[in-house]
């Protein structure tokens, strides 16, 4: 006979995943015992294996989850019937929403990906390997000259990425610059300069 699921079971494990995260960014995964993920969420530690066998599945989840939403979302706005620069600012925008929103989830992925065994760590890199191929779609789109070569493509999306990515080792969204603004301004930073003449 299957166990049915508590009623609160997605919140309750939502709680752990948030908790856990916050400490996986602050104290480092290593740093990090299960016991003190317990105890941030106000539940013991028998409570915590039963929805996590592990601090390694633990990770998993919260990285895979959140690179999963992210991959969803700027998919979607690729695919949108809108000119390519307008897809590329609403692709930044919501890059940097997200990772504002969800900092922790965000320095953890950056911060704690090489403590995954092998098979889970590539299920993630394909993740980021997708939104790395949507950028390299949009960025053809607006300057096709410029990423001729080939061995460009990579490196042009990745440069971007890096702007935004480590933005948010140092970025706090409660300062005088607001997430909408960073984003507009992360892409009129790029885009200018991306638009320009194609290198010699």
């Amino acid at each position: 006979m299957t166990r049915e699921r508590a009623g609160d079971y997605d919140a309750k494990k939502q709680l752990i995943l948030d908790r856990a995260a916050d400490l996986f960014a602050s104290k480092g995964f290593d740093g990090t015992t299960m016991v003190e993920v317990a105890t941030a969420c106000g539940a013991s530690k028998s409570h915590l294996y039963h929805y996590f066998p592990s601090k390694e599945v633990l990770l998993f989840a919260i990285v895979s989850e959140h690179i999963a939403q992210q991959a969803a979302e700027l998919g979607e706005i690729v695919a949108r019937p809108l000119p390519a620069l307008d897809r590329f600012e609403l692709f930044v925008s919501a890059f940097v929403a997200r990772s504002a929103a969800s900092r922790s989830e965000h320095l953890v992925l950056m911060g704690c990906l090489n403590f995954l065994p092998d098979a889970e760590r590539q299920q993630v890199r394909t993740l980021e390997a997708q939104l790395i191929g949507l950028m390299i779609g949009l960025l053809e789109e607006i300057n096709p000259g410029l990423m001729a070569p080939e061995t460009v493509k990579t490196p042009y999306a990745m440069l971007l990425f890096g702007m935004i990515i480590w933005t948010f080792t140092w970025y706090q969204q409660t300062g005088a610059i607001k997430p909408q603004e960073l984003a507009a301004r992360i892409s009129q930073l790029f885009i200018q300069g991306f638009r320009g003449s194609r290198f010699p």
